[in-house]
């Protein structure tokens, strides 16, 4: 497994999660967490692939699938332990857009879209 790939992961577990624990601000059920952490961890990034023209990545590696279900399970069993749900929220955000801007660039340039 290369650093990009476990990158994304990453990124897409940090989004995952932020989708659930807005879910947890709800107070929605386990469902409602799954399709949460799901829609925020591979949105953006199917989005991207769509302008991009090329195969959605959660398609060719349904583990995205599985970090997103791993999100929703351990923010469902543990949102209740953490004080400051939005705090965390906002954190959560804001590394998985840093991480994503990068990881959006080095792809878009990998496939030849460039300044120029």
């Amino acid at each position: 497994m290369t650093m990009i790939q476990i990158s994304n992961y990453a990124g897409v577990f940090v989004f995952a999660a932020t989708g659930a624990l807005a879910a947890s601000r709800r107070q929605l059920d386990i469902i409602a967490f799954i399709f949460l952490a799901a829609v925020t961890g591979i949105g953006g990034g199917t989005l991207r692939d769509l302008i991009l023209g090329v195969p959605v990545f959660w398609v060719e590696d349904p583990g995205n699938l599985l970090v997103c279900m791993a999100a929703a399970f351990i923010v469902y069993f543990s949102a209740n332990l953490l004080e400051s749900r939005y705090r965390l929220l906002l954190w959560l955000d804001a590394m998985g857009l840093a991480a994503y801007s990068v990881l959006g660039a080095a792809k878009g340039l990998a496939l030849g879209f460039d300044s120029t």
